[in-house]
């Protein structure tokens, strides 16, 4: 039987057509296809089926909320790990999704959709060719941005292994998991890096979590690993977030990275696109 994937969005439209044959994602918006009601289920194109009652108690959750529905049943897509929750997070019907971890988003989705800020962040790199370095994995979008923009291999690495369950079921991913030149680690990346010889990448696209949530990945120590396994001449992104504290939400940590930037060794650190831009 297929997978499909549906958010509080698309539960609410089934419901609004029962008694009809209609057009809905299956898959968070990267597609169409034809459902029907049939009494008191909804069939799906493999001849899967939900009973409403099923439909209704999941549509009571939050809107934003998705839903795996395999073999006849609807699962909500979320994990528990080491005290924090992780869940799949569609913004708006029909939209790439993404990370909702204790209660924060993982994209800037006030300013645009997660796949579109990714690019946003790549394209400053240009051309891209080479070996590439994506430090945090996440649900894979900067991956599959990377390798589609010219990287001969993209090397990617996500410590929670929940993330990375929750990826395989979302359908924007999956291109980061069916392609050779992704390279997909369950690991750290801080002491992973270490590993690396030195000038291994032609890019490195750095996209950490909050500072609040893993500061180390701001680190002295860190950036200097990463100045480290960058080829001479080769460029870092580094995306920069504010605090997660009410009152330092809005911080502006770009200057503190900047000159941390400075004393590794990269010899140009400005600021550009909710980040910092660095030059070996």
């Amino acid at each position: 039987m297929s997978k499909f994937v549906l958010s509080g969005f698309h539960l609410s439209e089934i419901l609004k057509h029962q008694n009809e044959t209609f057009d809905i994602s299956l898959d968070l918006g990267i597609s169409k296809s034809k459902i029907t009601w049939e009494g008191e289920h909804v069939i799906f194109p493999d001849r899967q089926e939900l009973d409403i009652n099923t439909i209704k108690k999941a549509n009571k959750r939050n809107e934003n909320d998705c839903f795996l529905v395999e073999k006849n049943s609807l699962y909500f897509i979320y994990i528990f790990e080491d005290k924090t929750v992780y869940k799949l997070y569609e913004p708006h019907i029909d939209y790439p999704p993404t990370l909702w971890i204790n209660g924060s988003v993982m994209h800037t989705i006030s300013v645009s959709n997660p796949r579109e800020d990714v690019k946003n962040k790549v394209k400053l790199f240009g051309e891209i060719s080479g070996e590439v370095l994506d430090t945090c994995f996440g649900l894979g979008y900067t991956a599959i941005e990377l390798k589609n923009a010219g990287a001969d291999k993209v090397y990617t690495y996500e410590i929670s292994k929940a993330v990375l369950e929750i990826a395989k079921v979302n359908p924007w991913s999956g291109e980061a998991f069916s392609s050779n030149k992704i390279l997909i680690h369950n690991t750290d990346i801080i002491p992973t890096i270490k590993k690396f010889s030195e000038e291994k990448f032609s890019f490195i696209l750095h996209d950490p979590p909050n500072i609040k949530i893993n500061g180390d990945l701001y680190s002295l120590a860190f950036y200097k690993e990463l100045y480290r396994v960058l080829e001479r001449g080769g460029v870092l992104y580094h995306f920069v977030g504010g605090g997660r504290a009410p009152k330092e939400y809005k911080v502006d940590y770009t200057k503190g990275v900047i000159k941390r930037l400075y004393a590794v060794g990269f010899r140009k650190a400005l600021k550009s696109y909710e980040g910092v831009l660095a030059y070996k």
